[in-house]
């Protein structure tokens, strides 16, 4: 298993906050494989492969994630036999646990105890069993940010 940091054929943006929202935001990442894998094979980049992890919505310090979550948004029909889960560190089924990448679906969590970032953090896509080739997945997550450099 490896941890991807960088976002060769996406746009992770940069662990802040929007200029213009101070307090809610949602922030999102469109996940598109085949556009993944192009550019890392013209980067020379090592592949995805099961059991990796890309790291895709940086978050701030002073973060508070409310609720995350993906949605399958086109279904794999190359390799189907994958399924993504999505957290942060070792908790990486946090707020999706093996949804399917071969069908159009959602996977979120709605949390009793939203998760507090005190520190800079990533939330991460895990591939559990396979890199599909073609699907595309929307990640995202609502946040509060509760900073201390917003107070008055």
């Amino acid at each position: 298993m490896a941890t991807y940091t960088d976002s060769l054929g996406f746009n992770k943006g940069t662990a802040s906050f929007p200029a213009n929202v101070t307090e809610i935001s949602k922030f999102e990442v469109k996940v598109d494989l085949a556009a993944i894998i192009a550019a890392r094979t013209a980067a020379g980049a090592t592949a995805l492969a099961a059991t990796d992890v890309l790291e895709v919505i940086p978050l701030p310090a002073g973060s508070v994630v409310l609720s995350a979550g993906c949605q399958v948004i086109e279904a794999e029909t190359t390799n189907t036999t994958g399924t993504y889960s999505l957290g942060y560190g070792g908790a990486t089924t946090a707020y999706t646990n093996a949804l399917a990448n071969n069908a159009l679906a959602y996977g979120i969590t709605n949390l009793a105890n939203p998760t507090v970032f005190a520190s800079a953090d990533t939330i991460d896509l895990l591939f559990n069993t396979a890199v599909g080739t073609n699907g595309v997945v929307n990640v995202f997550a609502i946040v509060a940010n509760v900073s201390s450099t917003n107070a008055a």
